[in-house]
């Protein structure tokens, strides 16, 4: 310390603010320094924070009134609040709904008393979506309550739905209609079917009463008898067919699943049609190649309905030659194949074969009979019961179908 003092002293008073001075050259160097820095500072970094932030100031009011120009064109109402519900931004739109009212700086919940409901500080923090109905002046309009977290906003967008409504309202009135007009069909069906039905029962049972006594009289009655029977059968099996489809295509069929024996279902059925091929002079055959106690699950009317539409199918297009029905068992699928030698099917028709209401042969001069809607129910009761139905035809050559259900197996 001493000897510095003393180097000090020896500096003579000429070269104390000399450059050789090392005090004053780190001063110098130090003032100068910050001298730059200073300069640079304000001559260059102030002024391109300041170009900054107007370039910044001004693109969000290039943004801002973009978008109010994109809310005072838009044909919708739309309304901007802050978080205190004060609005902000109300176009054109918004203020026709209300007569022009100029909506700014009014409380969005003496316009929309719903949004009262909501929290619009939750709505804004959470940038939630909200939707509300309102009607003003007998039109129905839609809005969306939506939270803008980076303008500590709401948004509000308004469609008028008036015509939505109209057109809902009209659809109810529509649906009102084809139900009462549904419910007036089935309890029409429902009637006629039972004024036709009671009558059939009575033919019936007399026609088979005749028919027990049929010794008592020649064979050209007993013929008589027994077509008045198979006749009073079909009409009966056709007015289930119409009742059936109609329950089909309303959606009011009733289904009831469980285990049934498709031996008895088919054999039962087989025995019913045994008349009609002893009157059409056919040989009409049944080969089961099943246990008598082979089961499937499904339901068993719809199930029965099947087997009797393809069959009654088979005799109404087989003039002459046979009709078969097998009943087979492969790989735990019971298979139920009705095999006919008469008109067939062509190519181009098998496409149509289910739709209701259909037949190849059509119009008043056609050479078969039925409504066309046999092949339709059995399409349809096919799927009811989760079954698959094939079917191999040619004109001239008869035509097979073949309906597989899956075994129901006992353990």
């Amino acid at each position: 310390m001493d000897s510095t003092f003393h180097s000090l002293e020896k500096i003579q008073p000429e070269t104390l603010l000399s450059f050789n001075n090392p005090v004053f050259l780190s001063l110098f160097l130090t003032i100068l320094i910050l001298s730059i820095i200073l300069i640079y500072y304000r001559f260059v970094v102030i002024p391109l924070r300041i170009k900054f932030i107007e370039e910044k100031q001004a693109l969000q009011m290039q943004h801002t009134e973009m978008m109010a120009l994109f809310s005072e064109l838009s044909p919708d109402p739309v309304i901007r609040c802050d978080i205190s519900g004060r609005i902000l931004l109300s176009n054109e739109s918004a203020n026709d709904i209300f007569n022009k009212k100029i909506l700014l700086g009014e409380y969005i919940e003496n316009v929309f008393p719903i949004i009262k409901n909501f929290d619009i500080e939750k709505v804004i923090d959470y940038g939630l979506i909200k939707n509300f109905e309102h009607t003003v002046d007998g039109k129905h309009f839609q809005f969306v309550v939506a939270g803008v977290p980076k303008y500590n906003a709401i948004q509000i967008y308004g469609r008028d739905i008036s015509q939505l409504k109209t057109t809902q309202q009209e659809l109810k009135v529509a649906l009102t209609k084809a139900n009462a007009s549904t419910k007036l069909k089935e309890e029409f069906l429902s009637r006629i079917s039972h004024e036709i039905r009671s009558p059939l029962v009575s033919i019936q049972g007399y026609s088979e009463l005749l028919k027990s006594q049929s010794d008592d009289f020649s064979p050209e009655y007993q013929s008589i008898f027994q077509s008045i029977e198979n006749n009073s059968k079909r009409l009966y099996r056709t007015v289930e067919l119409i009742l059936n489809m109609s329950q089909v295509q309303t959606g009011s069929y009733e289904s009831s699943f469980k285990e049934i024996n498709i031996y008895n279902v088919v054999e039962k059925t087989f025995r019913e049609f045994k008349s009609f091929a002893e009157e059409s002079k056919l040989d009409f055959t049944f080969d089961s190649q099943v246990d008598t106690e082979t089961s499937i699950f499904a339901d068993e009317y719809s199930v029965s309905q099947i087997v009797v539409n393809l069959i009654d199918n088979a005799f109404k297009y087989t003039r002459k030659g046979s009709i078969s029905v097998g009943l087979y068992k492969e790989n735990q699928r019971v298979k139920i194949v009705i095999e006919d030698t008469g008109v067939g099917i062509s190519e181009k028709y098998l496409n149509n074969l289910f739709q209701p209401f259909s037949q190849e042969y059509s119009g008043y001069t056609r050479p078969y009979d039925g409504t066309g809607l046999g092949l339709a129910l059995v399409k349809s009761f096919i799927d009811l019961n989760e079954a698959k139905i094939e079917v191999d035809s040619e004109i001239n050559r008869g035509a097979k179908f073949i309906v597989t259900f899956d075994e129901l197996i006992k353990l």
